[in-house]
């Protein structure tokens, strides 16, 4: 589980900014976070702003972290790091590192990541564990220093001269078997992903996790999903086809179809088909089906979350995805976040951190304020930051979503009464 993510000179954020999911100290809605030895540990995390105030930078700071991290390997001697993109309103801050650092528990141990870069180089990497209270290092490195290490010295030293200037030593390092970073970096491989809420990128995660669904749960959970969201779908039937077919005509949209070399192997590709019962006048009830196409927006994406949600239950993950309530009724919106609050779904303490635009998300009985997270970006300098409602001091019994219309907590556009084009 993700504890705290900080990041510091990239896009919008010039100074450090903290996305916190370690709860406070408040006992409400104690079902919204997950006990992990000393820490409380939040389950959901939203983060609310006006447009272009920085919560979409929120998302793609801690994708460039992640994306980072998984091309280490992969990265060429002297090629960029493409995913570092500093402030840059300000020339100072243009040449300086972009830092990203992570605190989160994998298998039962409580981590503490980071590492600073520009596109060129590697300037600062460390890695932490606890086994007490008290942080314990794994390794240090900073630039034109030796490396660092306590603990697992022999195993890591000798991987240095393995190491470039341009890769994370924690990949390297795992890529030659060291013990000691392969859960963290395995962390960021498999239990941390974040997600742009468009049909491209989820139709082709979901698809292949649709094909796959060889016991048939996720046929059963897609369905208990849609009946629950009160969609008019009572089934749905999947096959695959020739890519050389029409793609429309099998319900891939033509604007996915480059997505069919990578869904499935020898030039296949996947049909989808909804099954909609209908009630006739006299006889009874009829079966009809549409192509996944001819179904409404907000039904397609709930559709593509499905086996995303469902994975996410079963193995832990962080699932972090950008605009999340996109062509999504508030009420739907709600009930998804609620599912990662309910221990009888989320047994395996999965969380769900999103940014959004719906206000029922303020109403009382649905998240903590420590949950609650706005971005605000400053007109005259560019800067966006980032802060959690938890910081204000609340009159009891105040009304949060009123409150934050009115903008009391910033965070809003700030539109001249009366004005017109």
């Amino acid at each position: 589980m993700l504890l705290q993510f900080s990041v510091k000179n990239f896009r919008s954020f010039k100074d450090e900014v903290k996305l916190s999911l370690e709860a406070s100290s408040d006992k409400e809605l104690e079902n919204n976070l997950t006990r992990i030895g000393r820490d409380r540990v939040l389950n959901n995390a939203v983060v609310l702003g006006a447009n272009a105030s920085g919560k979409s930078n929120v998302f793609l700071a801690i994708t460039a972290a992640i994306m980072t991290i998984r091309k280490s390997n992969s990265r060429q001697i002297k090629e960029e790091l493409e995913h570092i993109v500093p402030f840059v309103f300000d020339e100072e801050t243009a040449q300086q590192p972009t830092a990203f650092e992570f605190v989160f528990y994998a298998e039962g141990t409580k981590y503490v990541y980071g590492f600073s870069a520009t596109r060129s180089e590697v300037v600062e990497e460390h890695l932490y564990y606890y086994k007490s209270a008290k942080a314990s290092m794994v390794f240090e490195r900073r630039k034109g220093e030796p490396y660092k290490f306590a603990g697992d010295k022999r195993e890591l030293s000798p991987i240095v001269e393995r190491n470039a200037d341009n890769k994370l030593f924690l990949a390297t390092a795992t890529a030659w078997n060291c013990k000691s970073t392969r859960i963290p970096y395995l962390w960021f491989e498999e239990k941390i992903n974040t997600y742009a809420n468009t049909m491209d990128q989820l139709f082709g995660i979901a698809a292949p996790l649709y094909l796959k669904d060889a016991d048939d749960s996720l046929h059963l959970f897609t369905n208990h999903l849609l009946h629950e969201a009160d969609i008019n779908i009572d089934d749905y039937a999947l096959d695959a086809f020739d890519i050389a077919e029409n793609a429309a005509v099998h319900g891939l949209p033509p604007e996915l179809a480059h997505l069919a070399p990578q869904l499935i192997p020898k030039g296949k590709a996947v049909q989808i088909q909804t099954v909609h019962t209908i009630e006739k006048d006299d006889s009874g009830t009829a079966q009809f089906k549409l192509a996944f196409l001819d179904e409404s927006l907000g039904t397609r994406h709930l559709f593509m979350f499905a086996p995303i949600l469902k994975r996410a239950f079963e193995t832990g993950e962080t699932v972090c995805i950008d605009e999340f309530d996109s062509s999504l009724h508030p009420m739907l919106a709600v009930y998804l976040i609620r599912l990662f609050n309910d221990p009888a779904v989320n047994r395996a303490h999965a969380q769900l951190i999103i940014s959004a635009h719906t206000m029922e998300l303020l109403s009382p009985g649905i998240l903590r304020r420590d949950q609650i997270y706005f971005t605000e970006k400053k007109r005259k300098t560019g800067i966006s930051e980032l802060y959690s409602l938890d910081e204000f001091s609340l009159r009891k019994g105040e009304n949060v979503r009123k409150a934050y219309l009115l903008g009391r907590y910033g965070a809003v556009p700030d539109i001249p009464e009366g004005a017109l084009l």
